[in-house]
């Protein structure tokens, strides 16, 4: 395993991400390129009625050069402004994946997934092979997965780097058959290394960690229409290594088990799983799914699981009309409290429903959504006065108009929600009252010879909660042009928003954008944009003030 690694290792240029190259390809590409962008930027602020939120003037040189060796790209940026100075590599982790037929090998930084439960997305530091050769289905990886990282005692976590142990790893997958139709086994071990830290962690908790995963993937398509997936894994978990061990444990069978991984006091055994079987038709599908994860289920592949939940879930979809009509729903129940072992046990009611009719000039879409959650006993009996029942309920609604012309397009767009939530436990019901009502009406028009056009819309929301009711509305309008086919394009806003709370004024607020840019040569490129803000305000709590901003920016590609 190891030679293997290091013949893999010559491979890695550095440490992220960049897509797999094709050998057959590679000769083809240009020994070296360079291009990117540079920019040039200022900036004005001025404010009256509260502090400034900016400084008065502001610059920024940027760069964002990538450098190409042979079709394998390196991105850089540079950043010099008055606030900041910098030089980096947004992707200063590389890694490369080369491939020839049906062989991938993979070096340097990488994030692979062989199953949702086992190896799934982690980011290490190493090396590995994909073979795909006809139905077999073979990988292997083995690198770093977490660097150690000394604990500072004179910093919190919350403000430096977060104290961890060298963690090491290898995942392996073995199956057979094609992505439409397989069977795989897939198995992860990785440990973190004690002797990695010089330094005792003393404040942060830390303990060096075990863990071993056995994991099964599945996907069939059969009778022409269904479909069949399975995902289940099992993880052996030793949250630290330093625990008293278990000499006596009767492992039977699989006593081998103990030469992979810790056992000890701290070790837990836990599962999770996925499936589903749906059926997909010429104009309709169908989809069951369960899944289950058990509490506190984790794997040194994957960086988070939502753990300690069940799910049952129906959706289905339905297309009519020659497709015009569309109809998607779903319908599930999620608990929680799955080992049995919590005070109380929250059971969630999941629901939603799509409708939608469109053709070339209108066009209307309806989305509801229901989401409930009660409490039902689990150790110890419920107290009524605490008890979690709610239920949350969400409507949406657009409705399109277009009127098309050869010289003139108009178009008509009205937006609705609601959204409210419904507290069916007596004794709170009234402090947990909210919902809000939010309309939006646009009109579009565009005169297509002139390269111009005018918008304009009125806005209306109105938000009621357990200690009061504010609405928000106002009108918009805005204008666009362009000049010389788009060599200068200039647009412009103005919005008005009045506001009242318990039917009392509380102010008002005026908005206004100008922008612009010129292309001057096809590299090169101008804009230019302002803003103004004034705000009135009633409130004696909040201040009334007024804010200007300008930039102007310069860009040049090579």
């Amino acid at each position: 395993m190891k030679s293997l690694v290091l013949c893999l290792f010559f491979l890695m240029v550095n440490a992220g991400y960049l897509a797999a190259q094709d050998l057959e390809q590679l000769v083809k590409q240009k020994p070296f390129a360079i291009n990117g962008t540079l920019g040039l930027g200022v900036g004005t602020y001025n404010s009256n009625g509260i502090p400034a939120r900016q400084r008065a003037f502001s610059y920024m040189l940027s760069g964002a050069p990538t450098i190409s060796i042979y079709g394998v790209s390196f991105p850089f940026s540079v950043v010099v402004s008055d606030q900041q100075r910098g030089f980096r590599q947004p992707f200063n982790q590389y890694g490369i994946s080369p491939n020839y037929k049906w062989l991938t090998l993979h070096a340097g930084w990488r994030s692979l997934e062989f199953s949702p439960f086992t190896l799934a997305g982690h980011t290490f530091l190493g090396g590995g092979v994909e073979a795909n050769p006809g139905k077999l289905r073979f990988g292997f990886i083995y690198g770093r997965f977490n660097k150690a990282i000394e604990e500072d005692p004179l910093q919190s976590s919350a403000f430096g780097q977060t104290p961890a142990y060298k963690r090491v790893g290898y995942s392996a997958k073995l199956g057979l058959g094609t992505e439409n139709n397989h069977f795989d086994l897939t198995f992860l071990n990785a440990k973190d290394e004690v002797s990695s830290l010089k330094n005792p962690v003393l404040t942060s908790g830390l303990k060096p960690a075990e863990n071993m995963v056995l994991g099964i993937s599945a996907r069939f398509n059969f009778l022409k229409h269904f479909i069949f997936n399975l995902d289940a894994s099992g993880s052996i978990y030793t949250n630290n290594k330093l625990s008293d061990t278990i000499d006596h444990l009767q492992l039977a069978k699989v006593a081998f088990i103990r030469k992979l991984i810790t056992l000890n006091t701290s070790t837990q055994a836990l599962t999770a799983g996925q499936t589903s079987l749906g059926y997909q038709g010429s104009n309709y599908n169908v989809l069951l799914k369960y899944r289950r994860v058990d509490p506190d289920y984790k794997s040194m592949g994957a960086y988070y699981f939502e753990t300690d939940v069940q799910n049952y879930t129906v959706e289905g979809g339905v297309r009519l009309i020659k497709g015009q009509m569309q109809i998607n729903g779903s319908l599930g129940l999620q608990n929680d409290n799955i080992l049995h072992d919590k005070s109380y046990r929250s059971n969630r009611k999941i629901g939603s429903l799509n409708v939608s009719y469109n053709t070339q000039n209108y066009g209307v879409d309806l989305r509801y959504s229901n989401y409930g959650i009660t409490q039902d006993r689990g150790l110890n009996p419920i107290i009524d006065t605490l008890r979690v029942a709610r239920t949350n309920h969400n409507i949406n609604a657009m409705l399109r108009y277009n009127i098309p012309g050869e010289s003139i397009n108009q178009g008509i767009v009205l937006v609705g929600s609601i959204q409210s939530l419904v507290d069916l436990n007596n004794f709170t019901s009234a402090q947990n009252k909210s919902n809000s009502k939010t309309v939006n009406l646009s009109y579009q028009l565009s005169f297509i010879p002139q390269a111009a056009g005018i918008n304009a819309g009125v806005n209306y929301t109105v938000a009621n909660i357990s200690f009061g009711k504010t609405v928000f509305y106002g009108p918009s309008v805005g204008v666009d042009k362009q000049f010389e086919k788009g060599k200068y394009l200039v647009n412009a806003s103005l919005s008005y928003q009045q506001q009242q709370n318990n039917a009392k004024n509380a102010g008002n607020i005026l908005n206004g954008t100008l922008n612009g840019s010129y292309r001057i040569t096809p590299r090169n490129a101008a804009a230019l944009s302002l803003s103004y803000l004034k705000s009135n305000s009633k409130d004696i709590t909040l201040p009334s003030f007024n804010e200007l901003r300008s930039s102007l920016n310069f860009t040049h590609s090579f």
